[in-house]
């Protein structure tokens, strides 16, 4: 049986210590409020902050940051820096439409987070259309409708204990009036599924 120089023996260390440093650089993004989606139902469940909303139409949601392309990946580390979470992202199967779901322990009134928002994006909106109070079943919340680019996006904030949820809708500004009702139906179907 030979023995290994000790250059040999130093040399395989740092490249296994080189491979796992690699690895570990490459670690999942964590969740602290997993969900699930369900495709057959359409269903979207969130048990920690617990809400479920129903998806209408051909809608792919990803609720795993780690399972998400680069982009998702990448607004999830993002987000995840200054303490929210990405909750899911998609989009429907011909890629007109998407959504992404956000939230925050933050602890104060939807309001509030959805002028916290309004303001930190300001210099990126067009065609701010304002905040609008809505009351959806027993759920209170607050709808934002902007122009961002070539998008229209309409906005949802709801609070559930100390937690502050935003979902988020876009398409081309020019089909957004066709499709604002499909919107407002999935954000309509929000069941809070424990106590406030």
């Amino acid at each position: 049986m030979k023995h290994q120089s000790p250059l040999k023996s130093i040399i395989i260390f740092l490249v296994s210590l080189s491979c796992i440093l690699i690895v570990s650089c490459a670690a999942p993004v964590r969740q602290f409020y997993p969900d699930t989606y369900y495709p057959e139902d359409r269903v979207y469940e969130n048990k920690p902050l617990r809400f479920v909303l129903q998806f209408q139409g051909n809608w792919e949601i990803i609720t795993d940051p780690n399972a998400m392309d680069k982009n998702g990946r990448e607004l999830a580390k993002r987000c995840a820096k200054s303490g929210v979470e990405l909750l899911f992202v998609g989009t429907t199967a011909e890629g007109w439409h998407a959504t992404r779901g956000m939230a925050v322990n933050f602890n104060e009134p939807a309001r509030e987070y959805a002028e916290y928002v309004r303001k930190i994006n300001a210099k990126e909106v067009q065609n701010d259309n304002g905040l609008t109070d809505m009351v959806v079943g027993r759920n209170s919340m607050i709808k934002w409708v902007y122009d961002k680019g070539n998008f229209r996006f309409a906005e949802y904030f709801f609070s559930i204990g100390t937690y502050d949820i935003r979902i988020s809708f876009w398409t081309k500004s020019d089909l957004f009036e066709k499709f604002l009702p499909v919107y407002e139906a999935i954000i309509s179907s929000l069941e809070v599924t424990g106590g406030l």
